[in-house]
């Protein structure tokens, strides 16, 4: 009950502080209006050139920020691709060899990649990642697969894989769709149109 009355009591000095320098600039930008007559042209022109140099500095440093915390961010997802995109390619590398394919590894690696999920994929990427995860499982549980079921569920694969490379800054652009899939699925080209 104390920390609630410490935070209204905190939000109210934060709203009468934020009020207190609204009020102070607004009454300096009146004051600069009304005496604009009388300065120098020479000190107003000093005035805007250092307003602009000012906030240009300013705009520039975040944007830098912003941009090395992106770069920072996107050499952490990398690692995180790269391992789920191998896996992957052992488990169809597996799958054409009919070789057995380790449950226990399997699912070791979807827990590994549902933590990092958290961290490190976009908002975009992650709710893909989530819609792939949960049809995965309704389709692992599906005793007869159709066809159909099979192509959708390679489509929103490849689907994640796109965001995965749009993630880390590439464009996708003119890639169509079936494109990663011919990459390791030889016949992939007789079921690209087909939904």
């Amino acid at each position: 009950m104390k920390n609630g009355k410490n935070q209204i009591f905190y939000n109210i000095i934060g709203i009468f502080f934020s009020g207190g320098i609204l009020y102070f600039g607004y009454r300096l930008i009146t004051y600069f209006i009304s005496k604009i007559d009388s300065i120098d042209a020479n000190i107003l022109i000093a005035l805007i050139a250092g307003t602009v140099t000012i906030t240009g500095y300013f705009i520039t440093r975040y944007f830098e920020k912003k941009k090395i915390i992106e770069q920072q961010i996107r050499e952490q997802k990398i690692p995180v691709y790269e391992e789920f995109i191998e896996f992957f390619f052992k488990l169809f590398r597996n799958t054409k060899e009919k070789a057995e394919i380790d449950t226990n590894e399997r699912n070791d690696f979807m827990w590994r990649m549902n933590k990092k999920s958290i961290l490190w994929l976009s908002d975009k990427t992650f709710k893909s990642y989530v819609t792939w995860k949960n049809m995965s499982i309704k389709f692992a549980d599906t005793e007869v697969k159709s066809e159909a079921e099979n192509i959708k569920m390679l489509q929103l694969f490849e689907q994640l894989l796109l965001d995965f490379r749009e993630d880390i800054g590439h464009k996708n652009k003119n890639i169509q769709k079936g494109d990663l899939f011919s990459l390791f699925i030889t016949d992939w080209e007789k079921y690209r149109n087909r939904k």
